[in-house]
């Protein structure tokens, strides 16, 4: 079994979101983005913090009700609440 890393495993969600546009939307070649998503070359800060943003933009675009109340909501609601 191959174990992958957590910056290849990101890249992989990059990849699944964006297709062929993976590279160009993180600002890389399309030979540097295959040299990082094989692990041969470390993750750049600046292109893992892009990737992220990627993934994170996914992730909020998740209608608030269909996993429960936004735990962002639900932090806004209790420093509110009296104390």
């Amino acid at each position: 079994m191959d174990c992958i890393s957590n910056a290849q495993a990101l890249l992989q969600r990059v990849v699944a979101k964006l297709g062929d546009a993976a590279a160009s939307q993180l600002g890389l070649t399309q030979a540097h983005f295959v040299r990082l998503l094989n692990g041969t070359e470390a993750l750049p800060t600046s292109v893992l913090l892009r990737a992220v943003d990627i993934v994170l933009d996914e992730l909020q675009r998740v209608p608030s009700g269909a996993h429960g109340p936004s735990t962002a909501l639900s932090r806004d609601k209790a420093s509110q609440a009296p104390r």
